[in-house]
């Protein structure tokens, strides 16, 4: 374990992007070493001979990491929260049974849970960190661009993962949820349509910004991957969500509920 190594970690709540052979990667794992992108790669290339969901939850227990931050929500809207908080969550989240295409609950599942607590009053109810950086994910919607599947995935995996989970623990090898887009608008840079081809230009700002404002060394190999692939891109923007919490760099104070709902980590 490191004081100066940081995971970003772009993530999925689909069945696809986990499946062994995937021809177009959409989870990506970046690990930041002191100044370096030391490593950049989809979840299938983790070590490991285990499904590649199998192999991202051994990478994240064995905390050999300060901080790993993960661009999906960790935590419900209070409202929709077991009496015994966020641990009493990841428990329950534990005992879901996966669906049959994936190793984790649908984002129905997640939703039926929440509205076992509370009645689910709006069609996206959001938490308050969420709408500190105007997150357009909301964990319990599941109509159209959903935000219940990435939760219940990523519920699942802290669940699995048994580390120290911000901002509810701050120690050495915790787990931090991270929102790239927000991260974008902290630094003042581009925060949409940079995914597709055509948003390739948009893509070489931000790296140009990362090497040269953040100073961070990036390989061409890897330099390539972050220009060809939006997923990758935000692996590396999320690991600065990861920094922000490990090293109290935060663009904003932790919401007043965080106790609650917890805190999405961007830095200044």
């Amino acid at each position: 374990m490191t004081d100066a190594r940081f995971l970003g970690i772009d993530f999925s709540g689909g069945a696809g992007p986990w499946r062994p052979v995937c021809a177009k990667p959409t989870v990506w794992i970046a690990s930041l070493e002191g100044p370096r992108l030391a490593d950049l790669r989809p979840v299938q290339k983790l070590d490991g001979d285990s499904h590649p969901f199998d192999n991202l939850v051994a990478l994240l227990h064995a905390g050999r990491y300060r901080a790993a931050a993960i661009d999906a929500p960790f935590c419900l809207p209070e409202a929709h929260m077991p009496p015994g908080g966020h641990a009493q969550l990841l428990k329950d989240i534990a005992q879901l049974l996966p669906a049959d295409d994936r190793p984790f609950p649908r984002g129905a599942d997640l939703v039926a849970y929440a509205a076992a607590h509370a009645p689910i009053a709006s069609a996206k109810p959001t938490r308050l960190t969420e709408r500190q950086y105007n997150a357009t994910r909301s964990t319990l919607w599941n109509g159209s661009r959903p935000g219940a599947p990435f939760a219940a995935a990523c519920l699942t995996l802290i669940a699995r993962a048994q580390r120290p989970v911000w901002p509810w623990k701050d120690a050495h090898g915790m787990l931090v949820e991270a929102f790239p887009a927000a991260q974008l608008k902290a630094w003042g840079l581009p925060n949409a349509n940079y995914a597709d081809d055509e948003g390739r230009p948009v893509r070489a700002k931000i790296v140009t910004h990362l090497e040269e404002k953040k100073h961070l060394m990036i390989d061409p190999a890897d330099r390539r991957e972050m220009l060809r692939s939006a997923d990758a891109l935000d692996a590396v923007l999320a690991a600065f969500g990861a920094r922000a919490a490990a090293n109290r760099t935060l663009k904003l104070p932790k919401p007043d509920n965080w106790k609650a709902e917890g805190a999405i980590a961007v830095h200044a």
